[in-house]
């Protein structure tokens, strides 16, 4: 075994189970619990009218009251809160622990309102800030019709997403950077479910389809953490039916994301990539991530490859999450009693840059 792999198998795991109605191991913010499931209850003061919904419509009410709140920072942590409230909801009503199935339905639960693109086309040029970037298409400089990239944020807008707009620009593509936060109200630092971040990226895709000026056959994505999940979601036909989606990505390539949402060894997963994927996707990862431990993409990667699944990851030796935000350099991120403070590394994030180009333009 290699020296790698031994240090991912003791990897602490990611997050926390977003597997509402799932008690977790994790200890919960009482306080956040209690807020959302009164306001389920409050929604629903005659509880067996909310018990007679069907699994997803009840999922739905949970999410939405959870994303709601979290959104107004009402609540810590709507993963683990809105788990414990799910699982207090669902023993109101009768009802038993969730099933796979349903675990397997979760990960497509999205309940915000879609996001409105700006159609106008804008010059590398006019790219000057963060605040000029979210939701809007920039492009190379003549006529088109140019490839394109959907990139999707962690929890929210930041410098290093300007930087990588700038450089697939200088390598030929589009871009238009999905601002999931913003016009939504939600701070950066807020919390919403991978599947919020994955769905918005098929509206950003189904929005520039109908741009002339745009390949719409060669249209790929990226994201970044929770971008990064959703990037593992997207190479899925599944998500298709759940978002009611009109076309799919050429391929995706996740940065520090992971294959699943996993809190402990006891607690349940929530996949993130699957065995069905049908779209070339790279996942690049840091051997150091307690935050989107790599350790969660084995043996599924080596599986699927040996399938013939175009799956390729790379693992980044000694580095850690984030390693291209140098804004966020030394934040010190803790789980569970673990510490890994981000460290800015700038030959990472340029040779990941490049491995992210390079697949883009081999899946032409």
């Amino acid at each position: 075994m290699s020296k790698i792999r031994r240090l991912l198998l003791r990897t602490p795991a990611f997050l926390t189970v977003a597997a509402l109605g799932v008690p977790t191991a994790h200890a919960t913010d009482e306080s956040s619990v209690a807020l959302i499931y009164e306001s389920v209850r409050g929604k629903y003061p005659d509880l067996p009218a909310y018990c007679k919904l069907a699994d997803a419509e009840r999922r739905q009410v949970v999410v939405g009251m959870t994303m709601q709140l979290a959104s107004e920072r009402k609540v810590s942590d709507p993963f683990v809160s809105g788990a414990e409230a799910g699982a207090r909801l669902r023993k109101d009503c009768g009802l038993g622990a969730m099933s796979a199935a349903d675990l397997a339905k979760l990960r497509w639960t999205a309940s915000a309102k879609p996001l409105a693109f700006d159609s106008e086309r804008r010059s590398a040029s006019e790219l000057t800030d963060i605040q000029v970037l979210g939701n809007k298409i920039y492009t190379p400089t003549g006529n088109g019709p140019f490839p394109a990239v959907v990139i999707n944020h962690t929890k929210g807008i930041s410098q290093h997403l300007l930087d990588h707009a700038r450089e697939l620009l200088a390598a030929g593509f589009a871009v238009l950077v999905v601002d999931t936060f913003g016009p939504r109200g939600i701070k950066p630092g807020g919390d919403l479910f991978p599947a919020e971040f994955a769905k918005d990226a098929y509206d950003a895709l189904a929005h520039l389809q109908a741009q002339a000026y745009i390949n719409r056959n060669r249209i790929f994505q990226t994201g970044y953490s929770y971008g990064g999940l959703a990037s593992a979601l997207l190479a899925s036909p599944q998500g298709v039916a759940a978002f009611k989606a009109t076309g799919r990505f050429r391929a995706t390539v996740a940065n520090y994301g992971s294959c699943a949402i996993k809190e402990s060894a006891s607690a349940h997963k929530l996949e993130m990539l699957s065995a069905d994927s049908d779209r070339p996707i790279l996942m690049l990862m840091a051997e150091l991530d307690i935050e989107t431990p790599p350790k969660h993409c084995f043996p599924l990667l080596e599986e699927m490859k040996a399938a013939g699944k175009d799956v390729s990851w790379h693992i980044y030796p000694t580095t850690t999450h984030a390693w291209d935000k140098a804004e966020n350099n030394g934040y010190v991120y803790r789980l569970n009693g673990e510490t890994m403070t981000y460290r800015y590394d700038a030959k990472v994030a340029k040779d990941a840059t490049e491995r992210m180009i390079a697949f883009f333009n081999k899946h032409q």
